[in-house]
């Protein structure tokens, strides 16, 4: 059978029999030794359906799980899975971080440790899902090096990382502004854009820098940013000692020749993951309707709200074409789920802020009494903030946005609908 034969059995049954588990794990098991990549799918599509699995093969499922090298999952999932094979503990327990509490590292986010450990710089094009960025946090855990740098596009994405690593803050003078002196007693760890970086002032020796996104150093692209990222990037490289560095970014087939072997660095490609990604194209089956937004302008937006009740269950994000059909589709679907009767939510801390600080009438109130966000580039930084980490904590199940999240934030979204 046909891996995507097996992921549609998975998906769709309502159960799995014995004879099916055991057929689908054989597959798999020949999958991870000739195309691993279809292996790991069917994997993939197994966890996220454990409960369909029949106890007496979730043995051979366990083993399958460890042979593809997902040992964070191992550890999430220890209560439910079967992991007696010995070999396969000590090969877990290889994979644990040493400065990261609780963490595993999958086979790959190894790997690539092992390279950083190795002094070597490292240029790494992996999908968003691979985990790059649990590798800035062992860097920074481990204290090896003094001064860190991690340069990120936006200050959305900074400001998460920042929430991230304020842990290590006995360790690093966390530095976010070119106001903030550098310490000489302790370590700094730098969280800038690349403008930032160009304006601070007297920067010192640093000692490990990352840059996120790097393929927008492209001489391809044209555009001021670019330029700016550049510049920031030549000056760390004529830094005496050069800063051993991390670049990490998506889809990238390559880089320049001869950038290897100048700067003592590994070029790394890899498409592994630890989620499948799914397209269920909705515009085609409603061809005639959609096409005409003014005539069934009613009808695309029920579809969109049924589907949104269908999902409530799992993290949603849906992107609009702009800040005003963020608010007025967040409103709209407000009032679709008041007339179907939907329980509000326990009242949240920003909610009660509001009512104090802003308006208890904004209608913002309402969306997140029904675990309906936004996020549009327009409301206060603390605001949307709050929003995406309730978003994460699942407290919220929508978030209604325009392009602000493609670069702005990481979250824990199931699913994503582009609307308009």
């Amino acid at each position: 059978m046909e891996t995507e034969g097996i992921i549609s059995k998975i998906a769709n049954q309502s159960s799995i029999s014995i004879d099916e588990s055991f057929s689908f794990a054989k597959t798999t098991s020949v999958l991870l030794r000739n195309n691993e990549e279809e292996g790991r799918k069917i994997i993939i599509y197994i966890l996220d359906n454990w409960s369909k699995i029949p106890s007496e093969t979730i043995e051979i499922w366990t083993d399958l799980i460890e042979s593809a090298g997902f040992y964070p999952y191992l550890e999430k999932e220890k209560e439910r899975l079967k992991f007696d094979n010995l070999a396969g503990q000590i090969r877990k327990e290889s994979h644990f971080s040493e400065n990261l509490d609780g963490k595993y590292f999958h086979e790959e986010q190894k790997y690539l440790k092992k390279i950083l450990d190795s002094k070597k710089n490292l240029i790494v094009s992996a999908p968003t899902s691979f985990g790059k960025s649990l590798l800035i946090e062992e860097i920074v855990a481990s204290s090896k090096f003094k001064n860190i740098l991690v340069i990120q596009p936006t200050l959305a994405l900074l400001d998460e990382t920042r929430k991230k690593l304020k842990k290590y803050k006995e360790n690093y003078r966390i530095i976010v502004r070119t106001s903030q002196q550098s310490l000489e007693e302790k370590g700094n760890l730098f969280l800038l854009t690349a403008e930032r970086v160009m304006e601070y002032p007297n920067l010192p020796q640093i000692d490990f820098f990352v840059i996120d996104e790097f393929y927008k150093l492209s001489a391809k692209r044209d555009d001021e940013r670019s330029d700016v990222l550049n510049n920031a990037f030549y000056k760390l490289l004529q830094q005496t000692p050069v800063p051993q560095f991390y670049l990490l970014g998506p889809n990238i087939d390559g880089i320049s020749e001869g950038f290897e072997e100048k700067y003592n660095a590994i070029f790394y490609k890899t498409n592994y993951s630890l989620v499948e990604n799914k397209t269920i194209d909705i515009y085609s089956k409603n061809k005639t309707e959609f096409d005409q937004p003014r005539k069934f302008k009613e009808f695309k937006e029920n579809k969109l709200f049924e589907l949104l009740l269908d999902l409530k269950d799992e993290q949603t994000i849906i992107y609009c074409s702009s800040p005003n059909r963020v608010r007025f589709l967040a409103d709209k679907f407000t009032k679709f789920l008041e007339e179907k009767n939907i329980q509000k939510i326990e009242k949240l801390p920003l909610v009660e802020w509001i009512e104090k600080n802003i308006n208890p009438k904004w209608n913002l109130i309402n969306f997140l009494n029904f675990e309906i966000g936004i996020n549009d580039g327009a409301l206060q930084k603390h605001i949307n903030s709050s929003m995406i980490d309730y978003f994460n904590e699942e407290k919220l199940k929508y978030i209604f946005c325009t392009s602000t999240i493609i670069e702005g934030v990481n979250t824990s979204a199931k699913n994503i609908i582009y609307f308009d």
